[in-house]
């Protein structure tokens, strides 16, 4: 099996039953469904046709909502087609809603125009166009553009290094929250996570409308996430490395050691990790990756990352299944070379992170073809993914939810079964009728459980079939 996962985006050129169908048959674990892009009824459609189409096809995946967050934009312009800024030119950005044109345009994010100071630098379309700050009076803001370019409506602004007391969940989000709850969305994706108070917003909102067991993605995209990622990490589900506005943020040339940093950190704290923006995206409108882009998604694998993300390459272009079939290739190879290792600083002193470590290890030694977890929540999985053995790991549950989540991590291949097949005597047989082991196969089961006391757990063992 392959151990990382793929995360694919969902769009124009990829919500269809036939190319879902392939998307699946491709082997995309999770679908991402970006909040920022349709209406609210194309999504609710979207996490359908998965569902179903998932069904049909006998495939666990899961589903993740990404929230826009509070994107940073300048409002329309009075020429659609846009306007042309020239290198050396003054250009105004006033808070207000106002049809722009070259010499000055509109934002409606009054906090930005409070917070840039003369000298500060402001990146527009992807950093496409760059300004310097000149002045600002609260309310506007006077800039010198440095590189010009074409700008358009509704392009977003970053200002890399400036704090903006800004929310990552805004009155949008919040409904949002409570629609993918209400569609039975598995992940939830915060994006310009700033602390760890942003999780816990987006957690109350997710408890509030009987999300309990919905999982937060922090998308790791400002430098004061990376300055309280330890924080982030102790309140999210997982982390995703957006290089995309990251690199915009911080200094391009540090995006490399970062996401080697976060990723380690994660790794080690056994929150799953997903690297993310620009994977494969020559594959937009080309056949075939760069040899860089290639590397660049083998270096993640070395890495130890979860899962690799998908976003226009299958959201809007032109390949969006050969993409999918092309990175797959690619993780599998760069797994190949992967050495069997336990992650040293994954394993913590409580008994249940214990046994995990003693079942990887035992696998290790015993030359086993797989673990089985046994799971109601999936704890299990997690902590024996932070290990990032070597073999597949079956999460065996009997909660449709919490296998639709193990989806997302490393070498778990989700299973769901009756409660009445996992008790010890019945489980070895239902491994056998599904074809998880067979006859040979040395395999070590684990039931693992934070409470000592309970009844039929706290176990591993070494099974020959």
């Amino acid at each position: 099996m392959r151990h990382t996962k793929i995360v694919a985006t969902l769009g124009p050129a990829s919500a269809s039953e036939a190319t879902v169908d392939a998307l699946l048959a491709a082997g995309v674990d999770v679908f991402r469904i970006n909040s920022s892009h349709g209406t609210r009824d194309d999504r609710r459609r979207m996490v359908d046709l998965v569902r179903r189409r998932a069904a049909e096809a006998g495939r666990i995946v899961g589903v993740l909502q990404d929230l826009a967050g509070p994107k940073i934009r300048i409002g329309q312009l009075a020429d659609p087609d846009g306007v042309q800024l020239e290198a050396g030119a003054r250009l105004r950005i006033a808070v207000g809603d106002f049809p722009g044109d070259a010499e000055r345009v509109s934002t409606t994010c009054e906090p930005l125009a409070a917070a840039v100071r003369g000298g500060e630098t402001l990146l527009i379309d992807d950093g496409q166009i760059l300004l310097r700050a000149v002045s600002s009076d609260g309310t506007e803001i006077v800039a010198e553009v440095e590189h010009g370019g074409l700008l358009t409506s509704r392009k977003g602004i970053n200002a890399p290094g400036v704090e903006l007391p800004l929310s990552a969940v805004t009155d949008v989000d919040m409904d949002e929250i409570e629609a993918g709850v209400a569609m039975g969305v598995d992940f939830i994706g915060v994006s310009f996570v700033q602390n760890a108070d942003d999780l816990r917003k987006a957690r109350a909102m997710t408890w509030a409308h009987g999300g309990d067991g919905v999982g937060l993605v922090a998308k790791i995209e400002r430098p004061q996430a990376i300055e309280r990622f330890d924080d982030i990490l102790a309140v999210s589900d997982a982390v995703m490395v957006a290089r995309g506005d990251l690199g915009l943020e911080i200094p391009l040339e540090r995006v490399p050691r970062v996401q080697k940093s976060l990723t380690r950190r994660a790794r080690d704290a056994g929150v799953p990790v997903i690297v993310a923006t620009q994977v494969f995206e020559t594959m937009r409108h080309a056949p075939r990756p760069t040899r860089a882009e290639v590397s660049d998604a083998a270096n993640a694998v070395d890495d130890g990352v979860d899962a690799i993300m998908l976003a226009g390459e299958t959201a809007a272009g032109e390949y969006p299944v050969l993409v999918v079939q092309t990175l797959d290739a690619v993780l599998r190879d760069a797994e190949s070379m992967q050495p069997d290792r336990v992650i040293p600083g994954a394993i913590g002193d409580r008994h249940d992170r214990a046994l995990c470590d003693a079942a990887v290890t035992l696998a290790a030694a015993a030359g086993a073809t797989s673990i089985v977890a046994v799971t109601g929540s999936g704890a299990t999985e997690r902590l024996l993914a932070a290990l990032r053995p070597s073999i597949p790991i079956h999460g065996v549950t009997a909660d449709d939810a919490v296998a639709r989540q193990l989806a997302l991590h490393r070498s778990v291949s989700p299973l769901v079964a009756a409660a009445d097949c996992l008790v010890q005597g019945a489980l070895k047989p239902e491994l056998v009728r599904r074809g998880i082991v067979k006859a040979g196969d040395a395999v070590v089961i684990a039931r693992v459980h934070s409470d000592l006391e309970v009844e039929d757990a706290n176990f591993v063992e070494l099974q020959r079939f």
